[in-house]
């Protein structure tokens, strides 16, 4: 092999990038174990709640206020017990500042797609 970063030709290469795998192909239990979907947050509501759906977005509703990004960590919180992952796991792409979220959690993508389904699936009431 000409070039040492390349492990292997072909469509499924394998590129070593500082010592880190970047996967092109390859098997299905390579790839990320991570779910992404919006959220949208309803701040100050009576009790903290996740189900539902607003405009194709998962509902969650949190008690605290939007001042000073209380709503936005109690909305990772409400999220992982819904999810029953660890906080650590969940993580916002966009939108900190924004009533619409896009999350992403890691973990069984399976498993979490399964639940996240249920969820949206909830009615609000």
């Amino acid at each position: 092999m000409s070039n040492p970063r390349l492990a292997f030709a072909g469509p499924n290469a394998l590129l070593l990038e500082r010592g880190n795998a970047i996967r092109r192909g390859g098997p299905d239990w390579w790839r990320a174990r991570v779910i992404r979907f919006a959220v949208h947050v309803h701040p100050g509501s009576r009790q903290r709640r996740v189900g539902g759906s607003y405009d194709g977005a998962l509902s969650v509703h949190v008690t605290s206020r939007a001042l000073e990004g209380a709503a936005t960590r109690e909305t990772l919180a409400v999220l992982a017990d819904a999810f029953d992952v660890r906080p650590g796991v969940v993580h916002f792409v966009r939108g900190v500042r924004s009533r619409t979220k896009l999350i992403t959690i890691e973990g069984d993508d399976g498993q979490l797609q399964r639940r996240l389904d249920e969820l949206l699936g909830e009615t609000n009431g």
